[in-house]
């Protein structure tokens, strides 16, 4: 592990006090981890790990050591996990303070919005399901929630139509009004409702 992984998971502990100290760290981490690739695992064996992390933590701390070779499966098995994982009061502290899921929200952000093509219906599905599961939303989130939208249109046709409800379910949990969004998922999912 990273020289100032324990720190960046232990900032999460109490946010608003480390919060300027956590983003230090994790830039650090970044590169340090970055530069010590020879200790990557390979990408299959990465997502097995994030898939199967015990906590919300080390989802985090799994970002902080390897997200450098992210791709946008192990991005997506990130919020997943993070939604399923994350306990209550760890919700509120995501919502309270956003900047502790930046650097994942961030990568994220850009993947969708400059690799948009990479990304599979069930990878921006998920990751909008997971999204609306943790209740983030709001300004900071904007821009993810961009390129999930800019995402779902050409993807439409691969999805199954439990990935169609649980896109609409997200964007209804999260508020998120986007009338042609919610038009072509009507669409996609009326001729084939004998699957819902």
């Amino acid at each position: 592990v990273p020289a100032g992984v324990t720190g960046v998971v232990s900032c999460l502990v109490n946010a608003s006090d480390s919060l300027p100290r956590y983003c230090e760290q994790y830039e650090s981490v970044w590169a340090a981890a970055a530069a010590n690739s020879a200790a990557q695992p390979s990408p299959r064996m990465l997502n097995t790990r994030i898939a199967s992390a015990p906590s919300a933590r080390e989802v985090l701390r799994l970002h902080a050591e390897f997200g450098s070779t992210f791709n946008e499966v192990h991005l997506s098995t990130s919020w997943r996990r993070l939604s399923r994982l994350a306990t209550a009061p760890e919700r509120r502290l995501f919502q309270r303070e956003p900047a502790l899921l930046a650097p994942l929200r961030l990568q994220t952000t850009g993947s969708l919005l400059l690799l948009r093509r990479r990304w599979g219906a069930r990878a921006v599905a998920s990751t909008a399901h997971s999204l609306a599961k943790l209740s983030l939303h709001g300004e900071s989130w904007e821009e993810l929630w961009r390129g999930i939208t800019l995402a779902i249109p050409p993807l439409l046709s691969s999805f199954t139509a439990q990935a169609l409800a649980n896109t609409a379910w997200a964007y209804s949990r999260t508020g998120r009004a986007s009338p042609p969004l919610l038009h072509a998922l009507a669409s996609e999912a009326t001729p084939r409702l004998s699957e819902f």
